[in-house]
């Protein structure tokens, strides 16, 4: 395994790192996960190599061949595309000099600008709350998480971070990041409003490394490398999988993000039995992700509304709200559920859940229902386990909660038989 960094940080774990929560050995992945298997780590970046030739050569001068070539390089943080992105006090957090860097710079500050409310930028507004900061989030869209979210549960997500001291601005357009003796002082915004800051932490994305993939004349677009089901490129022998590529939706089929580390450890799997001899298409991404907010938990699979009306794709709605543990229980809390269903045929399409539970399990069977295309009958009948203390009632099991009023309101109309 060839490398460019001398030890990889575990992107996801970067809010907890900077924190504090997590120490910065436990931050990093481990070594072992390669090792393990007699396997060779070489940090010595690759800058040439030949297809035809099946090499590569890296900045030191090795010329190494190959049988197959995959290229698993990743992505590159995104800084937003205004003045004053060169000063000191523009945090990045992608690379692992990058962490360091932010980690070093963000303990002497106090009042920080976090730049986007996708996932990322939420954990380390949080992140950067509990470090005691004065945080200012900015958003460009008129919701939280990129829009793409069930506006209900975006605004019970906006009310919480409200809630924790976070000053949460939406629709509010960065156009500066101002400096003093080349140090962050503030951000001007394109309603005029200034904004005191000493630092910036970037969170508007990423973007695939595709630069050394083009020089060996492997295709690529604006989402990157361009693959087929088997993670072949255009090149013989010449691989790639991980957030470098490009994506196609489970559902529609189309490109769409999918730079998430689920998706790239699913491709791995995949990927390493196709290089052992299976024959295994990948279906595409099905994009299931949780995030935690200060106890309040948020999850999704597959589409969103928004996502639906992209793709031309007329659907029933259905919500409700269920509990998290048993409702008798002490302490139990509202859960919101969401199912999306595709009206032609009353296949289950998307799925969200919020509330102060850990959604993942139940994220990764509302995940798993969608790929396997499950129709509304089918998530009416399906199968949960229940606990007093771990789940809602037998009555209220998220995603069959979420689908009965759907059910109820067809079965009215004589509609309700999922479409085979």
């Amino acid at each position: 395994m060839i490398r460019d960094e001398e030890r990889i940080v575990n992107h996801c774990g970067t809010p907890y790192i900077v924190e504090g929560a997590i120490s910065w050995e436990k931050g990093l992945i481990s070594e072992k996960l390669v090792t393990q298997f007699d396997t060779e780590i070489l940090v010595d970046p690759v800058v040439g190599g030949d297809p035809e030739a099946h090499f590569v050569e890296t900045e030191s001068g090795r010329k190494i061949k190959y049988r197959k070539l995959v290229l698993a390089t990743g992505t590159d943080q995104v800084l937003p595309p205004v003045p004053g992105t060169d000063l000191d006090g523009v945090l990045k957090v992608r690379r692992t000099e990058d962490v360091k860097r932010t980690i070093k710079q963000v303990g002497a500050v106090d009042k920080v600008v976090v730049v986007g409310a996708g996932y990322i930028g939420l954990e380390f507004a949080v992140a950067l709350k509990h470090m005691g900061k004065n945080v200012t989030l900015i958003e460009l869209l008129p919701h939280v998480m990129g829009g793409r979210i069930d506006e209900a549960m975006a605004e019970l997500v906006e009310k919480h971070l409200r809630e924790l001291g976070i000053d949460l601005l939406l629709n509010a357009r960065l156009v500066e990041i101002e400096g003093n003796d080349g140090r962050v002082a503030g951000v001007r915004l394109e309603d005029g409003t200034r904004i005191p800051a000493e630092a910036v932490l970037s969170a508007v994305g990423v973007k695939p490394i595709v630069d050394y993939a083009s020089r060996l004349g492997v295709e690529t677009t604006r989402l990157g490398i361009k693959v087929d089901e088997y993670f072949r490129t255009n090149v013989p022998d010449v691989y790639a999988m991980g957030d470098c590529i490009t994506t196609r939706c489970v559902v529609t089929g189309r490109e769409v993000p999918g730079k998430l580390g689920s998706n790239a450890g699913q491709m791995a799997r995949y990927l390493g039995l196709n290089l052992t001899g299976a024959r295994r298409p990948y279906p595409g991404v099905v994009n299931a992700a949780v995030t935690m907010i200060e106890g309040l938990a948020y999850g999704a699979a597959g589409l969103s509304e928004k996502d639906a009306a992209d793709a031309g794709i007329a659907v029933e709605i259905s919500r409700n709200t269920s509990s998290y543990p048993y409702d008798n229980m002490p302490h139990s809390e509202p859960v919101e559920v969401k199912v999306l269903y595709r009206a032609e045929d009353l296949t289950l399409i998307g799925a969200e859940i919020a509330g102060r539970l850990n959604p993942a399990g139940f994220v990764e069977v509302a995940a798993c229902l969608i790929e396997k295309r499950a129709k509304l009958e089918d998530v009416i009948r399906m199968s949960y386990s229940s606990h007093p203390e771990l789940t809602p009632k037998t009555s209220k099991p998220y995603w069959v909660w979420a689908s009965e009023p759907l059910f109820f309101r067809l079965a009215k109309k004589g509609k309700a038989r999922s479409t085979s």
